[in-house]
């Protein structure tokens, strides 16, 4: 939990200071553990602990408005691929690792509708009245993703990129001072394919 802390995620709220309508909007949240292991070996390689929001008694309207993040169809990234295959272009597949914590609630165009606070997870020992604010997107809150995307959609904007045509989770950029050859981006979440 200190690497939430250190990015500023998360925030201690006493629930005395709540509104009666702020304690509508306290979520359980658990740890989700994960075992990744080799692929070739078959050994452990990493075991990863993320915090996760029981964003499954959330309601849409109340505690978030819209939930969809676009992401690129199959014929996008095929037409991707074929691009960079004609034109003798390296692909690389790149994961954006702890994505969710590096978007923002600002970029997202409806807003947040509400303050959302999340108690403990079980194995956290915290005073009784203690509850976390919770300042950036987590995993399991339905809008984390949509967060996400328009929080990369503005910094690849600011890069000099324009979003492809009618997919919005695609973004090209023609060569420039920065880039000598046109580099396209396709998102898919948090897995990007650079062209």
């Amino acid at each position: 939990m200190s690497g939430l802390w250190d990015r500023g995620c998360l925030r201690n709220v006493s629930t005395s200071e709540l509104t009666e309508e702020e304690r509508k909007h306290i979520f359980r949240s658990k740890f989700h553990y994960k075992i990744k292991c080799s692929g070739r070996t078959g050994k452990v390689t990493k075991c990863k602990a993320r915090v996760v929001v029981l964003g499954n008694h959330m309601t849409q309207g109340e505690d978030y408005l819209d939930a969809f993040a676009p992401v690129p169809r199959a014929t996008a990234d095929r037409v991707v691929m074929a691009l960079a295959a004609g034109g003798r272009r390296t692909i690389h597949s790149l994961d954006i690792t702890q994505a969710f914590i590096q978007s923002e609630w600002q970029y997202l165009p409806e807003g947040n509708p509400s303050r959302i606070f999340i108690y403990p997870p079980d194995s956290v020992t915290e005073e009784r009245c203690v509850v976390y604010e919770v300042l950036k997107p987590l995993y399991c809150i339905p809008n984390s993703a949509r967060a996400l995307h328009f929080t990369l959609d503005d910094f690849m904007k600011s890069q000099g990129f324009t979003a492809a045509g009618f997919e919005d989770s695609v973004w090209v950029c023609e060569p420039n001072e920065v880039y000598a050859e046109q580099l396209i981006v396709s998102a898919h979440i948090d897995d990007l394919l650079v062209s």
